[in-house]
């Protein structure tokens, strides 16, 4: 997600050897939903192609990849509704990147309600990630994700994205510490009525 969805840092950023950075732990933990929600991430492409924001052709191989085959089974990782939706510690795992040195964090603001963690992939961490795409080509469903995710308009900031996972009506009815549930049937039946893919039955990679 870092390499993909981080926008470029500058030297002001105080951090040496930073090539990429989210802001705010909110938006990395948004981010994640949608990489390991692959049906729930089509939907909101589906969204995004129904309201004029993106083109079939450039939304349709990313649902149809995350909604036929075995794409969903394997690559879907629930996460439990918290206070502020999707929520899960992720502290151990990226204090193992940061101890490779892989990534860092910076806390930028400290006022309270409003104090902010931002993330940044260091330049060992980026060769880390192109070495590995190199060696591990079935990681490169993950670059399509996050790519994906870079497609709806509401991704750049955590509290938007919050807000627009909210919206779908699963997710905001779970109850706190409860698996947010999958919504993959629901979602093909609306992918299949906009045209993106094919009914179930009218192709065998559909049935």
């Amino acid at each position: 997600m870092l390499d993909v969805l981080g926008n470029p840092v500058t030297e002001s950023c105080g951090v040496g050897n930073a090539v990429a950075v989210i802001s705010s732990l909110t938006r990395v933990q948004k981010l994640d939903f949608w990489l390991r929600n692959p049906d729930y991430l089509a939907d909101e492409l589906l969204t995004e192609f129904e309201v004029g924001r993106v083109k079939l052709d450039t939304i349709q191989p990313h649902v149809q990849r995350m909604l036929t085959g075995s794409a969903p089974t394997l690559h879907m990782y629930p996460m439990e509704r918290y206070l502020y939706g999707a929520y899960e510690f992720i502290d151990d795992a990226l204090a193992v990147l940061k101890m490779y040195e892989q990534i860092t964090h910076r806390r930028v603001t400290d006022t309270g309600n409003h104090s902010r963690r931002d993330y940044f992939l260091l330049q060992k961490g980026r060769e880390t990630v192109m070495r590995m795409r190199a060696e591990i080509p079935e990681l490169a469903w993950y670059d399509e994700q996050a790519a994906a995710i870079g497609l709806v308009s509401d991704a750049a900031v955590g509290a938007t994205a919050r807000r627009r996972q909210y919206e779908q009506p699963e997710y905001e009815a779970t109850a706190h510490g409860e698996l947010i549930p999958p919504i993959i049937e629901r979602v093909k039946a609306r992918a299949a009525s906009l045209g993106v893919t094919e009914a179930d039955g009218e192709h065998d990679e559909l049935g």
